[in-house]
């Protein structure tokens, strides 16, 4: 007697909804920083540090959920890749085209969409950062003018620059 051994199916199975969900959970987190770093600016340009330290820890929470949606993204995306027989290191993008042909176009799309949200975060991130320099640029300009011997500049064991204060306060005579 002859025994046909079934075949296994070769394409693997798993759910799209869970990870289209995750991407759009991802998607979400990013346009939510997006939105922050854009608060934090705007409170950098008005020179209000108060909420400009509120805003701070919210876009630390912020990115620590950003981080965690990314971590189980890539281990799905690490899992779905050895299902293909392709390198745990695979990106989604890169699995793609092993998806249905019907599910390729929406997948694509929500990728390009947060691939641009991160280069924008980026952006957003170095923009901030140039101008808190510069804010403290200023603010230590300001403090020169207003009481030059307190306020002097020196290079440390690395090379950057720091400050040198007499006894660690101001001498500047603040009364009227």
């Amino acid at each position: 007697m002859v025994q046909i051994a079934q075949v296994p199916n070769l394409q693997p199975s798993f759910n799209w909804e869970d990870l289209l969900g995750l991407l759009r959970d991802e998607l979400q987190e990013y346009g939510g920083l997006v939105g922050l770093l854009s608060a934090q600016q705007q409170s950098i340009l008005n020179r209000r540090p108060e909420s400009l330290l509120e805003i701070n820890q919210s876009v630390q929470t912020q990115m620590e959920a950003s981080q965690m949606l990314q971590r189980r993204r890539q281990g799905f995306v690490s899992s779905l890749a050895s299902s293909y027989g392709e390198p745990d290191e695979s990106s989604l993008s890169e699995l793609v085209p092993h998806f249905p042909d019907v599910t390729q176009p929406m997948f694509q799309s929500i990728i390009e969409e947060i691939n641009s949200l991160i280069s924008q975060i980026r952006r957003k991130i170095e923009q901030n950062q140039r101008l808190l320099n510069r804010l403290t640029e200023v603010t230590d300009q300001i403090l020169g003018v207003t009481d030059p011997g307190s306020h002097s500049k020196t290079y440390d064991k690395s090379g950057d620059l720091s400050r040198l204060s007499s006894d660690g306060r101001s001498t500047l005579n603040e009364s009227a």
